[in-house]
């Protein structure tokens, strides 16, 4: 069983809340640890929060947020703190090796934004087909390593990663694929729907409350700390606390 939990963007009360939520369970964040939408957070205040999330036992799954301050940038610069881009890297880059694409989890496949119908059908090897989300995530992590190595863009002399179809960004949310990939996905913007062979949680787009659907559950919900906890089998809003 697990706590996960998705988008914590810097709020270290959250995360807190997160982690000493039944902390001898397992516990899974679905990506982007950095860049807070709230711009009273300061980025004191967000390396504050990273250095928790790292000094944890926390699965780590990568977010798009997350990858924008890696040593093989995925895409043009677009994270908060890009002007201060080596101080959030020289955090993160030294843990690189404990984040993963996707992860399984009593029956859930998690990754943060999700595997849509328009998407697999990129990625017709993917075994989607067999229903086993250890093996959809086996497939993920393998393929991100992969694609995650190839050069894509160039801009200036900076040179950005990932260049296959899980890196895809949708029209809809700045780019221009016709699909988002596993990072950028957007069931409400897109017209693919949450590929249904398998069970998934997944983030990165906000819902204003917990969104529960037949296969698949958006666990990036504003308005409070809510995780989703697999023994239960449902959401849980923690107590904000102080």
């Amino acid at each position: 069983m697990a706590i996960i939990i998705s988008d914590i963007h810097g709020d270290i009360k959250k995360a807190r809340r997160f982690l000493e939520y039944k902390p001898k369970v397992e516990h899974v964040i679905l990506g982007d640890l950095m860049d807070s939408r709230d711009y009273g957070v300061t980025l004191d205040d967000e390396l504050e929060c990273l250095k928790l999330v790292l000094s944890s036992n926390a699965v780590l799954i990568w977010g798009n947020h997350d990858l924008a301050y890696t040593d093989k940038p995925c895409w043009e610069p677009y994270a908060r703190f890009k002007d201060t881009y080596p101080s959030v890297s020289e955090l993160l880059i030294p843990h690189q090796n404990r984040f993963k694409a996707a992860h399984a989890v009593d029956g859930w496949l998690c990754t943060h934004a999700g595997i849509s119908t328009k998407l697999a059908k990129y990625l017709p090897d993917m075994p989607l087909d067999s229903g086993d989300p250890e093996m959809v995530a086996a497939w993920l992590n393998d393929e991100f390593q992969r694609q995650w190595l190839t050069p894509g863009k160039k801009v200036g002399e900076q040179q950005y990663y990932g260049a296959g179809p899980l890196f895809a960004i949708h029209w809809s949310r700045g780019g221009d694929g016709q699909y988002g990939g596993i990072f950028w996905y957007d069931p409400q913007r897109e017209v693919a729907k949450p590929d249904p062979r398998v069970r998934q949680l997944f983030g990165h787009t906000p819902v204003p409350g917990p969104l529960r659907r037949v296969g698949w559950n958006n666990i990036n919900i504003e308005g409070g700390y809510w995780v989703f906890d697999t023994e239960e089998g449902d959401f849980v809003m923690l107590n904000k606390g102080c």
